[in-house]
């Protein structure tokens, strides 16, 4: 079927697409243009994977030896119990789904779309059968399309049809019946454009496209922890091996001294218990999805949760400068032509007199693939060409007037490598001939427009207003120096070219045509950097991270634009320049440089892989569709949001939703206070632990010397539970929603291949753990040794209240607690008031009865706080002395700071 009887077939036209009301009716038809969501884990597999985790099940073991033992209530209490942490968790893991569900809808992609005549940009979910579709390098094909247009439309459908090589795209009629791989007038869902542009039709949605055929004969694919999520699962089992250990020594040691059976037994659960981390799985979870979030409110979406934990490791942060550390908001300002510049802001509105300017500007609007929409200064499109379009109208030309009176006949689509593109037009009206004099009344005109370095070795003169000057080594020196000029003053340069061809059918277009070029004149561009990158770049310096430029501008563009950011700019390296440099000699160049200019995305890959090797870790921004295997490369594979394709984006862990360099910033910072987050709640919980296991084992040593082995087990089993129950499963949560720490970005980056636990906050750790098991040791033999028969309920207590003084004091590494205050984090005053009041009705409602304890006096609940404060006292000490310490990085000076800004 011919793209004719296609779109007849759908009833659409491809220059006036689908009526607004029609899309309605279909979409009502068809659904969204989405492939068939499983939503995630199901309840029921939440469920049981919270029910066959190693704790839950040690847990369960000793519910089963308390029913062998008889133990009726305690085996129910448990089991009860159990049942409270495995809902926890499964609500926990429920939201965490949800919230991650919730960022992949967000990263669907944008398409382009023909309606109504209009050319708009809609989700890929909303189109329907007919739409028309505007496709380009970089895209991924949003349905199954049928192409009307083309201009060197190349495809890589490897992921469908196992093909290795990009597939040349045709509009030529094929069988009904032929292979997928022989379909050359379809572009298929899922497949990606990777050079070239085109217009196609959409005949297949969602589950109906070949894409979605493949999709209903998959399975479940299995989700993929994080790095930290193993590395803190693997925690977690060495725990509970852990306390198995431990407990099968206190066995052993308790029927050495004779025992009982039922002791021995209850002892044993005791400290299996006591040991287990109950609510780390599910903090940790929930703790990487809200950070995910957060992100998302400071406009970094991230797409894979492993990239929360590496972006508090980052030590350089590779930005391209256009949009990312500038505004991307592209303004034609100068228009350089033989012997004569145009400053465009200086002159009133339509009005120029230089026919050669006036040639430039318009070359360059016929050369261009952007749209503006009626009435509008901004496009869709590329900022670049949206900037020459406004330029086409400020000197009183409509672009789409110009296009009519220049249709195009062909096309050669940009690309990074050559940095520049070609267009071939009829010009079919004189007073536009006129313009272009080398274009006789039986030939064409062919329009280049590029980097000037790209177009220079191809140029053979230069336009005069009533001549062509043939480019010898003065005047080709004399251009190279304008360029250079205007770069230096932060301008971006293009070069705009043209020459005639003949309509005798030899006008196909390739790179061949890209010869023999006339310059008509330079286009400057500027593109002023964002006012808060400086104080970004600053913020970097002070947190040990090292901002780098990679841009394909011209190196001096890119120094001026360094200069002003406060990136060093001291050299400049660029992509002619890494080509000779190999090995070691690229190590070392990274170490020191931090501006590369006239780079390639196979440039960007080698720097990658330059600073990896010296144990870096890198995130690189991109937006290309060649830059997809450095963004794959780099530990943090950055896309632009707005800018990038949707190849960059598959292939990146985050997307900055407003290209921004701040953002990436903002980033970090948030990593690094989700990975505070969890060390602290791993500490917390750990310490926790700790100081109940010397409970569970100091408690026994002076009674078996004593002979006195009635009362040699410090808590029961439920008690334990009930503890871990307040201080992991709620405390713990709190503890994840914690707010950035006041030196947050002013110490080095995380060590990736440091332990949790590694350093000060392992001895932290240990401090607090003896610190909390001592206390409480020395409080229960305080009340056992005066024959009080609240002893354990006091243990009991005093862990509830020490835990509580932990929480609150471990809050911060450096800042005193009086100075953190409850408003900074409602959550922990919330908790915190929560575990008292259950630790209340533990102790003065009839659940007292269960958990075998007894309702205290005002005296001793005094004793309880009083035992927190101590503990409080001791973590605050530490405190102090490391706020002493000297600091990891050197603060930056005013000087450097005013430089910087």
């Amino acid at each position: 079927m011919s793209d004719v009887d296609v779109e007849a077939a759908l009833g659409v036209g491809r220059r006036h697409g689908l009526d607004l009301d029609e899309v309605v009716r279909r979409r009502d038809v068809f659904g969204a243009n989405e492939l068939a969501d499983d939503g995630g884990r199901s309840a029921w597999r939440l469920l049981w994977d919270q029910v066959r985790a190693v704790m839950v099940l040690i847990l369960l073991a000793a519910a089963a030896l308390s029913l062998l033992l008889g133990k009726l209530l305690e085996a129910a209490a448990v089991t009860a119990i159990v049942a409270l942490f495995v809902t926890l968790g499964f609500v926990q893991e429920r939201r965490a789904e949800r919230a991650i569900a919730a960022l992949r809808r967000m990263s669907t992609p944008e398409v382009r779309v023909r309606r109504g005549g209009v050319d708009m940009t809609v989700p890929s979910a909303d189109l329907v059968p007919g739409d028309v579709v505007v496709v380009e390098a970089g895209n991924v094909v949003p349905a199954d399309l049928r192409l009307v247009e083309s201009a060197s439309v190349r495809l890589q459908e490897a992921a469908l049809t196992g093909e290795s090589e990009p597939v040349d795209k045709s509009l030529d009629p094929v069988a009904g019946d032929a292979p997928l791989a022989d379909r050359r007038n379809m572009l298929f869902c899922g497949t990606q454009v990777v050079y070239g542009r085109g217009v196609g039709v959409v005949v297949a949605t969602g589950m109906h496209t070949e894409l979605g055929r493949i999709a209903a004969l998959l399975g479940d694919v299995a989700d993929e922890a994080t790095p930290l999520q193993c590395r803190l699962d693997r925690v977690g089992k060495q725990l509970a091996a852990a306390g198995v250990v431990v407990a099968g020594l206190v066995v052993a040691m308790g029927a050495a001294a004779g025992e009982s059976a039922e002791d021995l037994i209850l002892t044993a659960i005791g400290v299996a218990v006591a040991v287990i981390p109950e609510g780390l799985p599910a903090v940790v979870t929930v703790t990487l999805a809200i950070g995910a979030q957060r992100m998302l409110r400071r406009q970094a979406l991230v797409r894979r949760l492993s990239a929360v934990e590496t972006l508090g490791s980052v030590t350089v942060i590779c930005s391209d400068k256009t949009g990312t550390l500038t505004q991307n908001r592209m303004t034609v300002t100068v228009v350089d032509v033989l012997d004569h510049g145009v400053d465009l802001d200086a002159l009133p509105s339509a009005a120029l007199d230089s026919s050669l300017a006036r040639a430039t500007i318009v070359a360059g609007a016929l050369c261009n693939d952007a749209e503006l929409a009626p009435g509008a200064a901004d496009g869709i499109g590329d900022p670049t060409e949206t900037a020459l379009l406004v330029a086409a109208t400020r000197i009183g030309q409509d672009p789409e007037g110009l296009r009519r009176s220049a249709p195009r006949r062909g096309e050669v689509p940009f690309d990074s490598d050559r940095k520049r593109m070609s267009t071939i037009h009829d010009i079919e009206e004189a007073d536009l001939r006129a313009l272009f004099p080398l274009v006789s009344a039986d030939h064409r005109l062919v329009v280049v427009k590029g980097a000037l370095d790209a177009l220079a070795s191809r140029l053979v003169g230069v336009q005069a207003a009533d001549r062509v000057a043939p480019l010898d080594d003065d005047l080709r020196d004399r251009v190279l120096a304008a360029g250079d000029r205007h770069a230096a003053a932060g301008l971006r340069v293009l070069a705009v070219a043209y020459r005639s061809m003949p309509t005798d059918g030899s006008s196909a277009a390739s790179v061949e045509i890209e010869q023999d070029l006339i310059l008509l004149g330079l286009v400057g561009m500027i593109d002023p950097p964002r006012p808060e990158v400086a104080a970004a770049v600053g913020r970097c310096t002070a947190a040990g991270i090292r901002p780098v430029m990679i841009t394909g501008d011209h190196p001096l563009t890119a120094r001026a634009i360094a200069g002003q950011l406060g990136i060093g700019a001291s050299e400049v390296v660029t992509g002619v320049d890494l080509d000779r440099i190999d090995g070691e000699g690229l190590r070392d160049t990274v170490r020191r440089v931090s501006v590369f200019a006239r780079v390639t995305p196979e440039h960007k890959l080698r720097l990658v892989e330059a600073l990896k090797a010296n144990g870096d870790v890198v995130a690189m921004t991109g937006d290309g569709v060649n830059d997809a295997p450095a963004l794959r490369r780099a530990d943090i594979g950055v896309a632009m949001g707005i800018t990038g394709t949707d190849v960059s984006k598959e292939a990146a862990a985050m997307v900055l939703r407003d290209d921004n360099f701040t953002t990436i910033v903002a980033a970090v910072e948030e990593g690094r206070v989700i990975y505070d987050n969890l060390r602290r709640f791993v500490a917390f919980a750990v310490a926790g632990n700790l100081g109940k296991v010397l409970v569970m084992l100091g408690w026994p040593i002076p009674l078996l010397l004593t002979g006195n082995t009635a009362e040699a087990v410090a808590l029961l089993p439920l008690q334990l539970l009930w503890l871990n129950l307040m201080t992991d499963g709620l405390l713990g949560l709190a503890m994840g929603v914690e707010r950035a720490e006041r030196d947050v970005m002013s110490r080095p980056p995380i060590d990736p291949n440091a332990g949790i636990l590694s350093g000060h906050h392992g001895r932290h750790t240990l401090l607090a753990g003896g610190a909390i098991g001592g206390i409480a040791l020395a409080v229960g033999f305080t009340y056992h040794i005066a024959d009080r028969p609240e002893w354990q309920t006091m243990i009991f207590t005093a862990l509830t209240f020490l835990q509580i003084g932990q929480a609150l004091a471990t809050r911060s590494t450096v800042e005193p607690i009086w100075r953190l205050g409850l408003r900074s984090n409602p959550t922990m005053a919330f908790v915190a008031t929560a575990v008292l009041a259950l630790t209340a009705a533990a102790l003065y409602t009839p659940l007292h009865e269960l958990l075998d304890v007894a309702p205290l006096d005002i005296v001793d609940l005094g004793v309880c706080v009083l035992a927190a404060m101590v503990l409080v006292g001791v973590i605050e000490a530490t405190k102090t002395r490391r706020r002493g310490a000297p600091s990891p990085l050197p603060a930056p000076s005013i000087d450097a700071v005013e430089v910087s800004v």
